[in-house]
Formats: C-alpha cells, sequence, structure tokens
C-alpha cells in the first residue's frame, strides 16, 4: 500500500512531530510505503496534484485541521482515492464530527486496517471556494480574521479575541433563497455547515456529511455570557446549543445580506462580501471513517 501524507507543518507544531513519528514507527510495525508532502501556502494544490500523479497513492491522508483537509480534499473531487485524517490542527471539526480519533496511534489504524469507506458530501461558493467542514458569515468570521492577523497562537489567542468580536459585531438583515422560497431573516452570525457538529461536539442539526444536503443556521444572539458557557473552541464561535433553533436544511441557496460582512470557509479568512451562492456536490470524496 502507497499512502501520500498531505502535512501542515505549522498545524499545532507539537502535534505534528508526534504524527511524523507515529508514521514512520508504524511503517516499520507494520511496513507500508509512503510519502510526505508539505504545505507552504502557495502553489500548494498544483504540488498536491503533481504528486497524485506522480506517486499513484493508494490512499492519501490530510495531516492538519480543517483548512489541510479542505484543500487535500479539493484536490481529490472526481478521483476515486480514498482520504484519510490525521487530527493535527487546532481545529478539527469534520475529524470531530466524524469521530476520528485524535490520537494518532488510533488514527493510523483507521487509515491502514479499516475498509469503511463513506461518501462525503462538499460543498461550493460563488462557484469558486470549496468548503469541508463549515463557514460563517459575521462574529465567527471576525474572530477568524483578528486572531490570524495578531499572529496568535491556541486557545488563549483566541480567547483574548473573542470579547472584541462580540462587541464588534452588528446585527445582519439577510434573504436566503432555496428552492422552497425566500426568506428574510435577521442574526449576529450564520453559519453554513456542512457537517452536524462543531469541533466542541456542539450539535448544529441532524444534517450528515452524506445527505446531499446543508444547512444554514442563523445565530440570532450572541453574548460574552453564552460564550463562556459554551467553552473554548478554535476556529469556531464560542457558542452552546441553545443558539441553534434556527436552520434550513438545502441543497442549494443564494444569500443576499444587507451589506458586506466578514467571511470564513474551514478557519480561513476570505473577506467581506454581501452575496453567497452555495450549492452542495454530493459524495465528492471518499472518507475513511
Amino acid at each position: 500500500m502507497k499512502v501520500l501524507f498531505i502535512m501542515n507543518p505549522n498545524a499545532g507544531r507539537s502535534n505534528a512531530d508526534k504524527t511524523i513519528l507515529a508514521i514512520h514507527n508504524r511503517a516499520i510495525v507494520d511496513p507500508f510505503d509512503f510519502k510526505f508532502v508539505y504545505t507552504r501556502g502557495e502553489d500548494d494544490d498544483e504540488r498536491i496534484n503533481t504528486q497524485l500523479e506522480a506517486y499513484q497513492p493508494d490512499r492519501v491522508v490530510a495531516c492538519g485541521g480543517d483548512g489541510t483537509l479542505q484543500l487535500v480534499a479539493r484536490n481529490l473531487v472526481g478521483k476515486n482515492i480514498p482520504l484519510g485524517i490525521l487530527p493535527t490542527g487546532s481545529a478539527n471539526g469534520l475529524a470531530t464530527a466524524m469521530s476520528i480519533p485524535s490520537d494518532p496511534e488510533e488514527a493510523l489504524d483507521v487509515i491502514l486496517k479499516r475498509k469503511k469507506i463513506k461518501p462525503t458530501d462538499m460543498l461550493k461558493f460563488n462557484d469558486e471556494h470549496w468548503c469541508i467542514h463549515l463557514s460563517d458569515i459575521g462574529t465567527n468570521a471576525l474572530l477568524v480574521k483578528s486572531y490570524h492577523e495578531a499572529g496568535d497562537k491556541g486557545m488563549i489567542g483566541y480567547a483574548k479575541h473573542l470579547m472584541a468580536s462580540i462587541n464588534q459585531s452588528e446585527l445582519m438583515n439577510y434573504k436566503v433563497k432555496t428552492a422552497e422560497g425566500t426568506v428574510e431573516k435577521s442574526g449576529f452570525m450564520v453559519a453554513f455547515a456542512n457537517a452536524h457538529k462543531y469541533g466542541t461536539g456542539v450539535q448544529i442539526s441532524e444534517g450528515s456529511v452524506s445527505d446531499g444536503r446543508f444547512e444554514i443556521s442563523n445565530v440570532q444572539k450572541i453574548d460574552l455570557e453564552s460564550a463562556i458557557k459554551a467553552g473554548l473552541t478554535a476556529l469556531n464561535v464560542f457558542i452552546d446549543k441553545d443558539m441553534f433553533s434556527d436552520v434550513i436544511s438545502c441543497e442549494a441557496a443564494e444569500i443576499e445580506i444587507d451589506r458586506k460582512v466578514h467571511w470564513q470557509v474551514d478557519g480561513e479568512y476570505l473577506g467581506e462580501i454581501d452575496r453567497l451562492k452555495i450549492e452542495v456536490i454530493p459524495s465528492a470524496i471518499q472518507l475513511l471513517v
């Protein structure tokens, strides 16, 4: 078996080192052929595709958080190559939702020994941006922006920007157009979820990554008290379960907002937008679970 590991060296440095060691040790005990590709933040798509063609792996593994997973997944769309996850990032939302072990030894068991493959949907925004776990506009996207601009690391860094992001957030008025019709809503944050859970395990909806649908969750109220009760979570707004009572499930949607608002996808800040076109790509990838 040939396994191509796509490793984000900046995703949880100590976790990445532990994972690399676990891979080498496993290959000694249970031999398999493997190769690493380290992400650099530029030309990663081209480099991944070059290695896919040259190495012809039997399995590809994303080593990092949701951003790394999305990078790898979008390059496997249309290719019949199973995708595994070694979660080493600050935010491992999809891995949490899919009950992928956080321990690298146990995660390697899933990748190398299990044969269960789950067809997994992806989302596409504005015919351009892919999403594997979730995207949102509003409070959490502002938090992601502030966190990365400051160059902070870890949970303390997120906590430092939490109150400011909440205080700076303004109510959004927006329209949601789906096959069922158009509705008008207001909220401080709107999440577009492929998976049914946040990285903390907080339930977003009853949706599934394999149902050919996604969920639009409107957060009508967010305050510091709710944030503290929910506990810290990386790259996701600090949400408790009571904040998810307004959910739309659909296959495609168009969002029109009354002004430009902050937007993030899988932990990456993408700027300000006032319109979004969203569609689900059913069974886009084959996930090892």
